[in-house]
């Protein structure tokens, strides 16, 4: 087991092994939110036929080579009725925007250039050239291009072109299961009035939404005391998940036992301990065919890891490619102080400035019991493990959070 390790070699083991949790199929109307899986070709031409892209008169640019014609109207279309009709010299069909292209024509004159129309003869004020006002056939797809590669998050736009393209239902990832569990004497439901030295549950329904946030499905979040055979039993309760995600119980304290009861239980503890604050006791490995991730029982530190760790490990369980926001710099408003040595993930506030360039500050004092931070921050601040202190107007690499609700140009 390796321990005390740095936050870069500590993501990668995180991530290194989580592996995709296969597929399952999706009514279309169900699909926005989940993830694609495996490719998809088109198994059409997009749009399927050559269409008019206004309402006026098919014809044969030809016909205005030496004059401004008067042509004589053979036919009406409408969107979704297909002409028997060739246009030969002399002939137009009126038409409406959508329709198809009858045989013979190779322009759309639009209603707006008709000088006059006198029962089936129609004269226009303009020529049109060759291709004016069609919409080709495959202009947007082809029959067999590759549409999507696999890892897209479905949205409304995906969803119309899955339409398009024939698809439904829709090969989707199957969303990772993901069990809760927080330990602690301490610890009472969220409904409960607590007593002396009782806290409420914050973690397990906070974790819980961070999971489905995220792509994954939890059903429910569990509560286990700092007692060796109440946690294993939980822990069989929870066979079978993809993920399991302990808050408390993992560091060094004489009742911290998740630790111990995993290590009987056969689990392979991957890595224990991080150059990091908060959430330097994290611990991760594999217990059969789960991974598991011991996250602090501190309501900061639980948050904060979730959003370091897990979050990407199951956007890579998805399939996902990009499983983390891209680091971004901001411009740091005011000094901030650090522990040398362990990597920092400070609660921050960006904003952009008159010129849209990102800026950052903390979101208070930083203490791993202070939640308050957390639900202020919309971004974490990373500060190197070299660095003792960040000055004022230097510039730092933030990740912005899911709901951040800015989006740097």
């Amino acid at each position: 087991m390796r321990t005390f390790i740095s936050f870069e070699e500590a993501r990668k083991i995180v991530l290194e092994s989580g592996q995709t949790t296969g597929s399952e199929t999706v009514p279309l109307n169900e699909a926005h939110g989940r993830v694609l899986y495996g490719v998809h070709d088109a198994q059409c031409d997009i749009p399927p036929f050559a269409s008019s892209a206004m309402d006026g008169y098919a014809v044969r640019a030809e016909d205005f080579e030496n004059d401004n014609p008067s042509l004589r109207v053979v036919d009406h279309i409408a969107a979704g009725r297909v002409s028997d009709i060739t246009l030969t010299s002399g002939t137009c069909s009126e038409i409406m925007t959508g329709a198809v292209i009858p045989e013979g024509a190779d322009a759309v004159v639009p209603i707006e250039w008709v000088a006059e129309r006198s029962e089936n003869v129609v004269s226009f004020t303009s020529a049109p050239k060759p291709g004016r006002h069609i919409r080709p056939a495959a202009e947007d797809v082809r029959k067999g291009d590759r549409v999507f590669m696999g890892g897209e998050v479905v949205t409304p736009p995906i969803v119309g072109m899955l339409a398009s393209i024939g698809v439904d239902p829709v090969l989707v990832s199957r969303r990772p299961e993901v069990a809760i569990i927080s330990t602690g004497d301490e610890i009472v439901d969220p409904i409960t009035l607590p007593g002396p030295g009782q806290i409420r549950n914050s973690n397990g329904p906070s974790l819980r939404e961070q999971v489905v946030s995220s792509g994954g499905a939890c059903a429910a979040f569990h509560h286990a005391p700092d007692d060796e055979s109440a946690i294993k039993r939980v822990v069989e309760g929870c066979a079978g998940s993809d993920l399991i995600i302990f808050s408390g119980g993992v560091s060094v304290g004489a009742h911290d036992h998740v630790k111990t009861v995993l290590e009987e239980m056969g689990a392979e503890m991957l890595f224990w301990k991080v150059k990091q604050r908060p959430g330097k006791p994290l611990a991760f490995g594999k217990l059969k065919d789960s991974l598991f991730m011991g996250l602090p029982g501190n309501p900061v530190s639980s948050a904060m890891c979730f959003e370091i760790y897990a979050r990407p490990l199951i956007r890579k369980m998805l399939g996902i490619a990009q499983v983390s926001g891209p680091r971004l710099k901001a411009r740091l408003v005011r000094e901030t102080k650090k522990v040398e040595g362990l990597h920092f993930f400070a609660r921050g506030i960006a904003s952009q400035d008159e010129g849209g360039r990102l800026k950052v500050e903390d979101a208070g004092p930083q203490q791993s019991n202070l939640y308050g931070t957390v639900v202020r921050a919309n971004c974490i601040i990373h500060l190197p493990q070299e660095t003792r202190v960040a000055q004022a107007g230097t510039d730092v690499e933030i990740e912005l959070f899911e709901w951040a609700g800015i989006s740097p140009a």
